[in-house]
């Protein structure tokens, strides 16, 4: 089984370096996205031994780790763990995400909220808004009512078989990417499993106005406008 860890990110010469030396312990190869940093995030990268693909203009995160799956396909692999780079995730976490794909899961989400999650109030109120909108356009609100819903829909720690992928039409550029990743896990019928995480304080989060933006766009998808 080839493993890629596709890490996204723009500025983060403090922490890539890390994440990159500690998830190569755990996957056979890592493909660092450069969303157009104007810092030493590309260099920190290299040296820590991530493949690095160099993006000369910031097109968003969506884009990046877009970017990063495509290249991860064509690169042969058949599970694709998905990181954030500022530091906040654990990868020493990624064997617990492995073992459930191996269970027959298409998808693992490392949720925040099944664990410990330490953010500002406002992303609190934003990540709680987003998760019942994302889960609302993407179940249904008849599966609400089933309780059939996912805790943490905007995690970036996720662990994907590649038929999985394949089935996904992924377009976002922006933070909209994970929610749209769960609209097409649930879309496809993938069978997908929550796993708790306990994340760094403090991260950026997602804002209120970050929540309204994607709520939007999942709309959009969801109606076909």
């Amino acid at each position: 089984m080839h493993i890629i860890a596709v890490i996204p990110g723009y500025n983060v010469e403090k922490t890539v370096g890390k994440m990159v030396k500690e998830t190569k312990k755990h996957v056979d190869e890592i493909i660092y996205v450069d969303d157009g940093s104007s810092d030493n995030s590309v260099k920190m990268a290299k040296k820590s031994g991530a493949k690095v693909v160099k993006l000369y203009f910031n097109h968003g995160k969506g884009f990046a780790l877009r970017t990063g799956i495509y290249l991860a396909l064509e690169n042969g692999a058949d599970v694709i763990v998905t990181l954030d780079s500022d530091g906040q995730h654990y990868p020493k976490d990624i064997p617990r995400f492995l073992e459930k794909i191996k269970e027959s899961f298409d998808v693992v989400i490392g949720s925040r909220y099944a664990g410990k999650f330490y953010t500002f109030p406002r992303n609190v109120i934003g990540n709680f808004g987003l998760n019942f909108m994302t889960n609302l356009f993407s179940y249904g609100p008849q599966n609400l009512l089933r309780h059939k819903w996912l805790g943490d829909t905007q995690s970036g720690f996720r662990a994907f078989k590649i038929d999985a992928i394949r089935k996904m039409n992924l377009k976002a550029k922006r933070y909209e990417i994970e929610g749209e990743m769960i609209f097409e896990i649930a879309i496809n019928n993938l069978k997908v499993k929550e796993i708790p995480i306990i994340t760094k304080a403090k991260i950026r989060g997602v804002t209120i106005w970050d929540g309204i933006d994607n709520a939007k766009f999942l709309f959009k998808k969801r109606f076909k406008l």
